[in-house]
This record gives C-alpha cells, sequence and structure tokens, in this order.
C-alpha cells in the first residue's frame, strides 16, 4: 500500500468482508486501481488529501475496472459532488446500461466507459451501488457532510458492473433434474442453503455440507442438517444410501473432484443419482477472448477466480466414466444465444472439427448414475 499522496487519486476500500472470494476480489482491486496510479487505502485518515479525486467501495460485489480506474483518475469537476457509475439491475435514474451483462472482461472493457459526462441530482433518485468518486477538492466538505452525500453527480457515460451473490439463489432449474422419488438429498456446497430450502418444502430430507462458515450457520435455519467441512471430509462422514447428491456449481471450486465424484458415487444407492451443474469454459465469449489472448478472473462466472478446475460437457462426461458414473442426462440450462454468437461458435467448431451445441451456453447440468 503506497503512502497518502495530494497529488494521486485515491481509493477508500470501506467494505469490511471475511468470506474469501470477497477477500480476494477486493484485493484484486486495489491492485488494479494501483495499477492506474490510484493510493489505496482501508483507514482513511481524519486529514486526508485531497487535491485528487477520492474513490470509495462500499459493496464488495461491484468490479470497478482498470479502464475505468484511468478515466475517472483523469476527471475534473466543480460542483463539491460525487460522480456515481451506473450499475446493472438497479432501479432509479443511472448512467448508460447495457441491454445485457457482459460475459467476459473483454467485453466488459469495451462496454466500461463511453466519454464521461455527469449531471446533478439527489441521491435518493439515483440508485446507490457502493462506489463513488469526488471531484478534485471536494472531499474535505462531502465527508464533513457524512456518508453517502446527499447529491451526486452522474456518470452517465461510466458502466459499473455489480455481481449477484451465487449463495442468494434458490436454483429453482435443478428441482427438475431431482428425481422424483428422491427422499433424501445431500446438497454438497449448500452454500446458505436456498436451494435445499426448496427442496424440503417438497417433501425432502436435505442435508448440506458447507465450508464456510457464515453460509453454513444460514444453511442450519433452513435444512435437516448441516456439517460445516469442506465436500470431501462431508461426503466420507455420511452413511448411505442416499437418493441423490447435488454438486451446484460446486466441483469447479475443488482442485480434485473426481474424489468427490467417487465419493458421491459411493454414497448414493442403487436407484440414487448425481445432479451436477457446471460453467462451460467452451463458451463463445470465452473462447473468443482466449484466441484473442485473454483469460482474465472475474467474481462470478465461467471465470470466477476461486474456479480450480475447468471443464467442458465432454470432458466432465470423460471424468465421470473414470469415477465409475454413467451420464443420463446433459443438457444447458439456458440456450438463448445471439444470432452472431451462434453464428461464430458454429464456424469456429466447425474448423476444428467440433459442434456448436457445446460452445453457445454458459452453464449445463448433468444427471449421473452408477454404472
Amino acid at each position: 500500500m503506497r503512502a497518502l499522496d495530494a497529488n494521486r487519486p485515491m481509493l477508500w476500500v470501506r467494505s469490511k468482508v471475511r468470506r474469501t472470494v470477497l477477500v480476494e476480489h477486493l484485493k484484486h482491486v486495489a491492485g488494479s486501481f494501483e495499477a492506474a496510479g490510484w493510493t489505496v487505502t482501508s483507514d482513511l485518515p481524519s486529514d486526508p488529501p485531497h487535491a485528487a479525486p477520492l474513490a470509495v467501495v462500499d459493496d464488495p460485489w461491484v468490479e470497478p475496472m482498470p479502464k475505468l480506474a484511468h478515466t475517472l483518475a483523469k476527471a475534473s469537476g466543480s460542483r463539491p459532488t460525487w460522480r456515481v457509475p451506473a450499475v446493472s439491475g438497479l432501479a432509479g435514474p443511472q448512467g448508460w446500461r447495457p441491454r445485457v451483462a457482459p460475459s467476459t472482461i473483454l467485453e466488459y472493457e469495451r462496454r466500461t466507459v463511453r466519454g464521461l459526462r455527469h449531471r446533478l441530482l439527489p441521491l435518493e433518485r439515483a440508485a446507490w451501488c457502493g462506489f463513488a468518486v469526488a471531484p478534485v477538492g471536494a472531499a474535505p466538505e462531502l465527508l464533513a457532510r457524512g456518508w453517502p452525500p446527499r447529491e451526486a453527480s452522474l456518470v452517465t457515460g461510466a458502466f459499473l458492473y455489480r455481481y449477484a451473490d451465487p449463495s442468494a439463489h434458490e436454483r429453482r432449474e435443478l428441482v427438475p433434474y431431482v428425481p422424483t422419488d428422491a427422499r433424501t438429498v445431500v446438497d454438497v456446497g449448500c452454500g446458505s442453503g436456498l436451494l435445499g430450502s426448496v427442496l424440503r418444502r417438497l417433501g425432502l430430507k436435505v442435508f448440506g455440507i458447507e465450508p464456510e462458515w457464515e453460509l453454513a450457520a444460514a444453511a442450519r435455519t433452513r435444512l435437516d442438517g448441516v456439517l460445516p467441512v469442506r465436500g470431501e471430509v462431508g461426503l466420507g462422514a455420511l452413511r448411505g444410501p442416499v437418493d441423490c447428491v447435488i454438486f451446484a456449481d460446486v466441483l469447479e471450486h475443488t482442485a480434485a473432484p473426481q474424489e468427490l465424484l467417487r465419493l458421491a458415487a459411493n454414497l448414493i444407492g442403487p436407484r440414487g443419482r448425481i445432479v451436477v451443474s457446471f460453467p462451460n469454459s467452451s463458451w463463445t465469449p470465452v473462447v473468443r477472448a482466449l484466441l484473442k489472448g485473454r483469460w482474465d478472473l472475474t467474481l462470478a462466472g465461467v471465470q470466477a477466480r476461486d474456479h480450480l478446475f475447468v471443464t467442458t460437457p465432454l470432458s466432465l462426461a470423460a471424468l465421470a466414466r473414470e469415477c465409475g458414473l454413467e451420464v443420463e442426462t446433459m443438457v444447458p440450462l439456458a440456450t438463448h444465444a445471439p444470432f452472431r454468437e451462434r453464428a461464430w461458435a458454429w464456424l469456429a467448431a466447425r474448423s476444428a472439427g467440433g459442434r456448436a451445441r457445446w460452445q453457445v451456453a454458459a452453464q449445463w447440468v448433468a444427471v449421473l448414475r452408477g454404472r
């Protein structure tokens, strides 16, 4: 961390988190701003230097990128107000917003800044996004007023993307793949237990395994039982048979997914099933960025920074066979893709002797059974 310098723009990271992926993400944000010439601090002094812009990060799920850091550092303004970038998915008057969220960092960088134009409006009319930048000389007055400010000068040409918390999803799209005659389910990496709570309302008995203590504590209020340990430890401690084991976007977070699959295979009965949802690393936007020489980590999605294992539908099927399992179902969870993207996937797959269907969906689900 650099010493505070009145001539450098300053990033104040106010967000305090303990979840591993968020801690690492904030380190990434700090590093990208430092690379763009900003000073980064987590404890702003009572009398900070304020000759240059001051940015504040309150929300650990936002993704202010280096390109935005470079542009905001050069921005100037005379009003003692904050400039707030737009955030996807929030209501209220905001800046430029794309119709769909970016798929990769390369795509995000192309969209991030479209010329900085800003206008003054009351903050209650603008969606607060957890990230702001003060113009030159405005920091003392703004800090004296309190946080957040009452007015904001909106940057209409900047876009700031906020990721959704994966643990805050019920994952209802996976429910149809749980066997209809199942009675007991083990949800590995259950998060806060939202998927399990949906299954319990359908009459199933659900046990969770979750290594993150905060999430495990929340899951205990929703499930029949939760083991706050790693997946391989939890699966090894359970006694089968169980009717279904679920890995809802879990295997990619492990260094040895085959160990988890083998343990699950030993746990299910003859009629049991394993449901696996996973990100597809051969998804067209990711392949296109890779062909341009880019593999950039993100907070969530196919290229999430805490992924240790990358796979594709065909590769996961091969891994399942190695673990004594057979693929009963392998389908994309979402198939919508723009025509240009589907055309590109078809041409790329044809040139490599493959099939475009494996490239046009970011998320897949597989149902596995024992041999």
